[in-house]
């Protein structure tokens, strides 16, 4: 069985980058320009941030830099929010993950689709989905994945 297994078929086509202990991936709501998820690769449910391993965690921060840096040539983002959340539980048991959030103060514009930060200042969650086109997701995507 594939290092999957705890991620669900239909987010594979979401990677970004794969590193030993996480997989990058965008994450298809696009509210926040560029948003997406560090998923360990680690099996096991109801993961704790608290018991990420020395060497997991090294390896998060540089996923993290890495991401950070390629916003930084797409979108310029003003801040980053991150959230480990491990709710979904119906779904896959609470498994590790953090969500990897850029805000805005201003909209950005990619692929001619205007993206606006409405919660700009407050806690990103609750927002209303934002779904774009297959097609744009994976431009993203691929615009992402090329500049790590």
């Amino acid at each position: 069985m594939s290092k999957y297994r705890s991620l669900d078929e239909q987010y594979i086509q979401f990677i970004v980058k794969e590193y030993k202990h996480w997989t990058l991936l965008l994450h298809d709501d696009q509210r926040y320009l560029g948003r997406a998820y560090a998923w360990l690769v680690r099996e096991g449910n109801m993961q704790r941030l608290s018991g990420v391993k020395d060497d997991e965690m090294t390896e998060l921060r540089i996923l993290m830099r890495e991401y950070e840096g390629m916003l930084r040539k797409l979108s310029q983002p003003d801040f980053m929010n991150y959230s480990w959340l491990a709710n979904m539980f119906q779904q896959h048991g609470g498994h590790g993950h953090m969500h990897l959030i850029p805000r805005y103060e201003e909209s950005r514009t990619f692929a001619g689709i205007e993206f606006v930060d409405q919660r700009w200042g407050k806690n990103p969650l609750p927002s209303e989905e934002f779904k774009l086109p297959e097609e744009i997701l994976f431009q993203l995507r691929d615009t992402i994945r090329a500049g790590i």
